[in-house]
């Protein structure tokens, strides 16, 4: 605010001053007023819009169908889709939230989510099951302003394609024990095709060392547990694979002869895709095969991991040492040279009795 001064002595300019700072008063106490009701106008304004919004978001239809494949006998109708909902905790993961909502198949798979209470932070995802198994559609996002989203779920059909399913990654996991090492096998299969692949009719081969003991499947006891056959040392799988990856994992138990033993393992593909992992300063491990690729932690234990050097050969062979001997193995030795010494002192005398007679 301006400081005004006058420097003028007589009565005239006193009341014209006066009278100038009267009107001025009067635009002042207008204009405050004017700016008073403006800002109140104003402050409520966010109050009105956040008051309106929820019924905007509750507003949302979320509907699509489920479509299945030729090769699937479901019916269509009275499925149960699921609504989820999934937002990130205070540590930054993903976390479902819990069903949003349940609604069964019409018609054609047809199904619609009315009213859906949106969260704009959050991401969603629709759920069915068809012959047992759990299928999902991608997760969108709701984004503000819209009413309407449109998202299926495909159901992909059954094929008997083998040839489809590939190789991505085989580990060979060596541990060792007494007089044994135990090999985990980590096979991970990719299926690019549209369709589940089902290896029931024909089924995947996969062939393991000669002389292999206590063979099992990690997740035998799952209700998804991968059927299997084993004929000596040729493993078959009977499994539907679904799209994408699959990992199965076996184990085996493998017998050493005073420390070592000697691996030769055929793969039906190239070995570039073929890893080997021992543990740190208990085995050792030699090939013409396998190249030192660095070390890796695994269940808190380091192991030594090896490449397969690229090549056109589907042979890996490796001699591993240093295996934990046990007594038995030495006391059978001793056992069958004492019996070799045994008879080598009863033949020596039976030919002297047959040459004084």
């Amino acid at each position: 605010m301006k400081l005004w001064v006058i420097q003028s002595s007589t009565a005239n300019s006193m009341s014209a001053f006066f009278g100038f700072a009267r009107n001025t008063l009067k635009q002042r106490v207008w204009h405050i007023c004017m700016f008073g009701l403006l800002s109140l106008f104003v402050g409520l304004l966010p109050f009105k819009a956040f008051s309106a919004e929820p019924s905007t978001l509750n507003n949302i239809t979320v509907k699509g169908q489920v479509r299945l494949s030729s090769g699937t006998v479901t019916s269509p109708e009275g499925l149960d889709v699921v609504l989820l909902k999934f937002v990130l905790n205070p540590e930054g993961a993903v976390t479902p939230v819990g069903p949003q909502g349940r609604v069964k198949t019409k018609t054609n798979g047809n199904f619609e989510f009315v009213n859906v209470n949106a969260d704009l932070r959050a991401g969603y995802q629709l759920g069915t099951r068809v012959e047992g198994k759990l299928y999902s559609s991608k997760i969108f996002f709701i984004k503000s302003g819209e009413t309407l989203i449109e998202t299926n779920i495909l159901i992909p059909g059954i094929s008997t394609a083998v040839e489809k399913l590939e190789t991505s990654q085989v580990s060979l996991v060596i541990e060792s024990g007494l007089g044994t090492v135990t090999v985990t096998e980590v096979l991970v299969l990719s299926n690019s095709s549209s369709d589940r692949i089902d290896t029931r009719p024909q089924p995947l081969v996969q062939n393991l060392p000669k002389g292999i003991k206590h063979f099992r499947m990690m997740d035998n006891k799952s209700p998804n547990a991968v059927k299997h056959q084993l004929e000596e040392n040729v493993l078959k799988i009977e499994h539907i694979f679904p799209i994408g990856t699959t990992q199965i994992i076996y184990q085996y138990i493998l017998t050493s002869w005073f420390g070592s033993l000697e691996i030769n393992r055929e793969f039906s593909h190239s070995l570039d895709k073929v890893s080997v992992f021992t543990p740190i300063d208990r085995l050792q491990i030699k090939s013409d095969e396998l190249i030192f690729s660095g070390r890796q932690i695994l269940n808190e234990t380091t192991f030594l991991s090896w490449k397969s050097r690229a090549s056109d050969s589907n042979q890996l062979k490796f001699k591993i040492s240093n295996v934990p001997e046990t007594s038995l193995q030495y006391a059978g030795v001793s056992g069958v040279i004492l019996i070799l010494l045994l008879g080598a002192v009863t033949l020596f005398y039976r030919k002297r009795l047959i040459k004084k007679n």
